[in-house]
């Protein structure tokens, strides 16, 4: 399975940040960022992010940022679920050695989006539970066996390929744990 290209969501970001109706919603309604502690840019949700949701995002984006920066954060897509695993590899280096990065965006309900990029592919992970994410934390990748069952695995192995590495053979070697439920 190869990397997604920049034709899902970093295509659809170049469109929205150009659209004038995106750009003015943004100046109208877009506050101030508030950022959590972490190991990595995480972003904290606010009330007034939630109007973000008419363009199918989690949380306002600036239009007006310099390219190259990442996409947003999407409202709808196949989500691949996690927990923090303490036993499992750490998740920022782990992503880095493959050359990507990690971001995070806080939910108002309290869980932890995270936005996973390498070159122009990327994934989001939900993380259940509300706690912060610890410095060395790893994750483990959840998954409920049951009539999506092609579709998560897909999106589990779009993990591997957006982290940079290989997929671990048998759910074994390094990074992500895979657990299913």
């Amino acid at each position: 399975m190869g990397r997604r290209k920049a034709g899902n969501g970093a295509r659809a970001w170049l469109i929205l940040s150009h659209v004038e109706a995106y750009e003015r919603a943004w100046q109208t309604h877009a506050g101030p960022v508030v950022r959590e502690e972490g190991p990595f840019r995480i972003r904290v949700q606010t009330v007034a992010d939630l109007k973000a949701s008419a363009f199918d995002l989690m949380a306002w984006e600036n239009p007006l940022r310099p390219a190259g920066r990442g996409t947003p954060f999407w409202v709808g897509p196949a989500t691949v679920e996690a927990t923090i695993e303490p036993g499992a590899p750490p998740l920022v280096p782990l992503v880095s050695a493959g050359g990507g990065s990690v971001e995070g965006l806080r939910l108002l309900d309290g869980r932890l989006v995270l936005r996973i990029e390498c070159g122009s592919a990327a994934i989001q992970l939900l993380l259940w539970g509300t706690a912060p994410f610890p410095k060395d934390g790893g994750i483990e990748i959840r998954h409920r066996f049951g009539l999506r069952m092609p579709h998560s695995v897909r999106r589990m192995l779009e993990f591997w390929d957006v982290a940079g590495l290989p997929a671990p053979r048998n759910g074994r070697g390094r990074g992500a744990r895979i657990a299913h439920c």
